[in-house]
C-alpha cells in the first residue's frame, strides 16, 4: 500500500510512514531553483495519503498501537522536511 502525490515535474510514491518507494523528476524540474522544497512537499503529501489509507483500513483501531501516525516518522530528519 502506498500514497502518491504529484506537482509539475515531480511525482512521488511512498509507503505508510514516509519511506520513499519511487521518485520521478522531469528534465524541466531539474532546472527549478525550488526543486528541493517541491520534492519535500510532494513526499509529505504522499506520506499523508499513505498513512490515511492505513488509518481507514484500521477502522477505529488506535494507529499508535501499531506505531503509525498521520505525519512522517520522527526518524525522518527535519532537514528533509518542507519548512
Amino acid at each position: 500500500m502506498t500514497g502518491h502525490a504529484t506537482e509539475p515535474g515531480v511525482t512521488a510514491e511512498v509507503f505508510p510512514g514516509g519511506a520513499l518507494a519511487s521518485l520521478h523528476l522531469t528534465e524541466s524540474a531539474l532546472r527549478d531553483p525550488d526543486l528541493a522544497a517541491t520534492i519535500l512537499r510532494v513526499i509529505q503529501t504522499a506520506t499523508t495519503a499513505a498513512n490515511l489509507k492505513v488509518l481507514h483500513l484500521l477502522n477505529g483501531i488506535d494507529p499508535e498501537l501499531l506505531g503509525l501516525q498521520p505525519e512522517p516518522e520522527e526518524t525522518t530528519p527535519h532537514t528533509w522536511r518542507h519548512q
